[in-house]
């Protein structure tokens, strides 16, 4: 058996995987977000670390004595930051991707020519989800905490020193924190020096196919065998693509959970020349390289709740915009609820509704909002096709629930989207194959039965008209911010 762990934003969650490949057990925890300003997102880490325990507890004590636990395995979000003392106590809560509150120090950073410097040598666009800008935000604001602080942590590096009492962090979480050089797999100085820190207060750097064991204590409160070896991992988002069979030269991983972003694997690094992509480390010779926006299925949810207040489920409230038509009726809406990341990387711009009439109805609106999202996707596609051509999409998060978005996707970029084998999530199946290969096991009982959808031609020349449209009018929009 192995077990795959996936430390998300929203969730904990724990899969158990049998030695023929069936999901034996699955656990889950949700998260809690602190927003103690207008802004301002956290995290407490010792409510992750406790929601951590207690899925592999459940998840463990659902198969013992079934076979025999061959390792653990973990997959994390990106970007988070916690600052610990001398004895690797947190001095804060997590600041999570979307906390904001670095936003003015990341704005004027972009806006220099260091900060481009920078993203050539890190590929973390400037924004304030980096961790350098959160750094700089806490040493310009919160001096004696700054002070007080030993170590600075991701997420994955705070959890494993908990675990195992070692500080360390993969190449691939690493490479999301605006500190890494891409390019020679080490802290960057011109980022350190920037930051006001040593390298010596980040963790020690390792290769996602890491392996150590728990301490007896916590293994001891776990129930697990102490010789079970825990693999460190890498991000959510490289093994998402790993996950969902996006590993070569024009396969595309799209995901739209809460959040969305469309990733490329690549044995190189690529930077764009305008800033709108990121460039993290897969492990130390590949590459994701792709863009992540902060409006997906958010804004769906915001329309049922907060605007229409429907009792619907989510899934059914989703299926009334197949009521409009592609293009709903001209209709168009910037989804951006929550500022944004790719590809305008600007956290005060809002979202909007354009050419709205009394011909549209609830439908129409709930349409516009999905293509939106859609369209911003396919904005950062473009950033990535200045590299190389996408020839097919590999759909992954809850929107690949959704037969109608699915096949919505595929129209608006007029490509073959591949949905996957979905006996787990994409980030964890890509964490259990990446254990597989590291203790040596048959991934074979991993091979996905995947489902293609194909584009409908006959609508090529509406959503190149309607994306034109929105394309011309976000511009217009972005430049007043």
């Amino acid at each position: 058996m192995l077990l795959a762990l996936d430390i998300g934003t929203t969730n904990v969650k724990a899969v158990v995987l049998s030695d023929g490949g069936q999901v034996w057990a699955h656990a889950e925890r949700q998260n809690t977000i602190i927003s103690p300003q207008s802004g301002w997102q956290e995290q407490a880490p010792s409510e992750i670390l406790k929601n951590l325990s207690e899925v592999i507890s459940e998840a463990w004590s659902t198969v013992r004595g079934k076979e025999p636990l061959h390792g653990a395995v973990f997959s994390s979000a990106m970007h988070g930051l916690i600052a610990l003392d001398k004895a690797g106590n947190p001095l804060t809560n997590m600041l999570l991707w979307s906390d904001l509150r670095a936003g003015a120090i990341a704005q004027t950073l972009r806006s220099k020519e260091e900060g481009m410097a920078l993203y050539q040598r890190t590929g973390v666009p400037i924004h304030a989800m980096s961790p350098l800008c959160k750094i700089i935000w806490l040493r310009e604001n919160m001096p004696e905490v700054f002070a007080h602080t030993h170590h600075f942590a991701d997420l994955k590096s705070y959890l494993w020193l908990q675990l195992t009492g070692v500080f360390c962090t993969d190449v691939s979480i690493a490479s999301a924190s605006g500190l890494l050089n891409i390019h020679q797999k080490n802290w960057d100085d011109r980022a350190l020096l920037r930051a006001g820190i040593q390298a010596d207060m980040l963790p020690e750097l390792v290769s996602p196919a890491h392996k150590s064991y728990v301490l007896p204590e916590y293994s001891a409160q776990l129930g697990l065998p102490p010789d079970v070896p825990f693999i460190i991992g890498a991000s959510d988002g490289a093994l998402a693509n790993i996950g969902s069979n996006a590993t070569r030269a024009g396969q595309v991983a799209v995901t739209i959970g809460t959040s969305a972003a469309i990733r490329t694997i690549s044995p190189q690094a690529l930077l764009d020349a305008h800033m709108r992509t990121f460039c993290y480390c897969v492990d130390e010779n590949r590459y994701i390289v792709g863009g992540a926006s902060n409006n997906g299925a958010n804004v769906l949810e915001w329309l049922r709740k907060s605007v229409f207040q429907s009792a619907l489920p989510a899934a059914t409230f989703v299926e009334q915009a197949a009521q409009a038509p592609a293009g709903s009726d001209g209709l168009l809406f910037l989804p951006y609820l929550l500022g944004e990341r790719a590809p305008l990387y600007l956290p005060d711009i809002r979202g909007s509704f354009h050419y709205l009439s009394a011909q549209h109805t609830q439908a129409h609106l709930l349409r516009a909002a999905m293509e939106g999202v859609l369209f911003n996707v396919k904005m950062i596609g473009e950033a990535l096709e200045a590299h190389s051509p996408i020839e097919t999409l590999h759909a992954g998060g809850g929107f690949s629930r959704s037969a109608f978005w699915v096949q919505m996707l595929a129209d608006i970029f007029q490509k073959p989207v591949y949905i996957p084998d979905e006996r787990v999530d994409a980030s964890l199946l890509g964490a259990l194959l990446l254990a597989m290969d590291v203790l040596g096991l048959d991934a074979s009982v991993l091979a996905q039965e995947e489902r293609c959808v194909e584009p409908d031609r006959a609508l090529q020349a509406c959503y190149e008209e309607a994306y034109g449209r929105f394309r011309e009018i976000c511009t217009t929009f972005a430049a007043s911010f």
